[in-house]
């Protein structure tokens, strides 16, 4: 394994990905200059591992990737030189499981339910079909995202008394809340945070002075960004930062989506990364 400078870690939608449309060609050529450095992007998506090896095969990335909010990190086999600890094999893959068992997270969702009465679909519940018409997907890739491990996303319409009632069930049962572009998570005491906290470490252990870098635009993606060297803010429509990630002094790109992905990691490649403005 090469040594490395950088390694970008980035969530999708909204970010590498358009929001609505899913594509991202505007950053294909900041995407093709990291690739000729040598440079990993490690996806960090609260998507799950059939999302994102979709994805990760059409942006034509060979590096790890972190998936459903940090529940398990996916490691290709003899990416790393040297053997690491909290691993087991999974196909091609060795994999490190930070994350509960999804029976677990849907049957506490089941019981919150139940006590609350708050009227809260999950996917489990859920038809692709209904999946599909939820996120813009097509039928394919709702079932892909229907393939659920360690993260389960909800919809629900509670005022913030009733967010309050519901965040204290699921600390309850030793679970968390968190809140992405379109949906609520519940998932186990994982997060994209400490899941690129063990990944740095096995990168670090071949380039000890590896910067790395991290792109977000949402409140599942804070704990990512608190633990990067420097955290980049992608802005939502009309360059809002959504508000869970402002009074931070982190930079924000230039725009939302892709093209702002892209303008972020040239002028970070190119050292103007401390041009851009602050959140």
């Amino acid at each position: 394994m090469k040594r490395h400078t950088f390694v970008i870690y980035s969530d999708l939608d909204g970010c590498l990905l358009d929001r609505e449309s899913y594509r991202f060609e505007a950053a294909r050529p900041a995407l093709e200059h990291l690739k000729g450095q040598g440079i990993p992007v490690v996806l960090c998506s609260s998507k799950t591992q059939a999302e994102v090896e979709f994805h990760r095969e059409i942006l034509g990335l060979p590096d790890p990737f972190i998936v459903e909010n940090g529940g398990a990190i996916l490691i290709p086999e003899g990416y790393f030189p040297a053997p690491h600890a909290f691993r087991r094999s999974a196909g091609v893959y060795g994999m490190i499981e930070l994350g509960v068992p999804y029976a677990r997270l849907t049957r506490a969702l089941h019981g919150i339910r139940h006590v609350t009465g708050f009227d809260l679909r999950g996917f489990a519940g859920m038809s692709p079909e209904e999946v599909a018409l939820l996120t813009g997907l097509d039928l394919e890739a709702a079932r892909r995202a229907k393939a659920r491990r360690y993260d389960e996303p909800f919809v629900a319409d509670l005022n913030p008394q009733q967010i309050q009632r519901l965040t204290f069930e699921i600390r309850r049962r030793g679970l968390i809340l968190s809140r992405g572009g379109r949906f609520y998570h519940l998932t186990g005491r994982n997060t994209k945070g400490l899941a690129v906290v063990l990944l740095t470490l096995l990168y670090r252990s071949n380039s000890p002075d590896l910067i790395t870098v991290g792109l977000g635009d949402g409140p599942n993606d804070l704990s990512m960004l608190e633990r990067v060297d420097f955290p980049v803010v992608i802005p939502r429509e009309r360059f809002l930062v959504d508000t869970a990630l402002m009074g931070r002094p982190w930079r924000v790109a230039p725009a939302p989506g892709p093209a702002g992905w892209a303008a972020a990691i040239q002028a970070i490649m190119t050292g103007r990364g401390t041009a851009l403005r602050v959140a």
